[in-house]
C-alpha cells in the first residue's frame, strides 16, 4: 500500500495566534515561527503523521496491488469525498476508471464498495495497479488539535536545539492528552 499527500498542509494556526500563545510582540521571529507552524502541521497531518488524520482540504492518492475482497478502507479520516477509482486490468491494458462504486462513511472513517451486485475487477497485480484519489480533512479543525499544535510550537520555540549541556524537557504531556482521542490507529 502506498499513500501520497498531493497537496501541501495548510497552516494549522495563524502566525498571529502562534505569536499570541508565545507572547511574542515583535516581528523579528515571524519567519522562524512560520517554520514551526509548518513543522507542527507536518507532524500532525503530513504523510507520516503521528495523528493519522487529514488536515482540512487535503488531497491524497492511495495505491494498492489489487482490490481487497469487499470493502476498501480509505485512510486519513475524516473522508470528504472519493474523487476517482482507477485500476490496471489483469490483461495489462491501459488504466481504467471505475465510476460505479459506493462511498460509505463520509465525514468519518470511510470506505468504498463496488457497485451493488458487482465485484471489484481483477488487476495485473503490479504495484500501484489500483489508484484511489480522495479528499479528506476537517471542515473546521477541532480546538484540541489546534491547542496541541500551539503547545508543540511553544515547546519547539523554547527548546531550539536537539542537544545541549542543559537538560532538555520532554514533549509536553498535554499534547498527547489532547491528541489521543483523535489518533487514527492503522489497522
Amino acid at each position: 500500500m502506498g499513500l501520497r499527500l498531493k497537496t501541501a498542509v495548510a497552516p494549522i494556526v495563524s502566525t498571529a495566534d502562534a505569536k499570541a500563545h508565545l507572547r511574542v510582540m515583535h516581528d523579528d521571529d515571524d519567519a522562524y515561527i512560520d517554520g514551526l507552524i509548518a513543522a507542527a502541521g507536518d507532524w500532525l497531518f503530513g504523510e507520516n503523521s503521528w495523528i493519522g488524520r487529514s488536515a482540512p482540504d487535503s488531497e491524497w492518492e492511495l495505491t494498492l496491488c489489487a482490490f481487497p475482497s469487499g470493502k476498501l478502507d480509505i485512510p486519513r479520516p475524516p473522508l470528504v469525498s472519493v474523487d476517482g477509482v482507477f485500476y490496471t486490468p489483469s490483461d495489462g491494458g491501459a488504466e481504467q476508471e471505475i465510476t460505479g462504486f459506493r462511498t460509505i462513511g463520509e465525514g468519518a472513517n470511510g470506505y468504498i464498495l463496488p457497485a451493488k451486485n458487482e465485484d471489484w475487477p481483477s488487476t495485473d497485480g503490479e504495484p500501484e495497479s489500483v489508484r484511489i484519489e480522495f479528499t479528506a480533512g476537517y471542515s473546521a479543525l477541532p480546538a484540541s488539535i489546534k491547542h496541541a499544535a500551539l503547545l508543540l510550537i511553544g515547546h519547539w520555540y523554547e527548546n531550539r536545539e536537539a542537544a545541549t549541556e542543559a537538560k532538555l524537557s520532554d514533549m509536553p504531556l498535554a499534547v498527547d492528552a489532547l491528541l489521543m482521542p483523535y489518533r487514527n490507529w492503522p489497522a
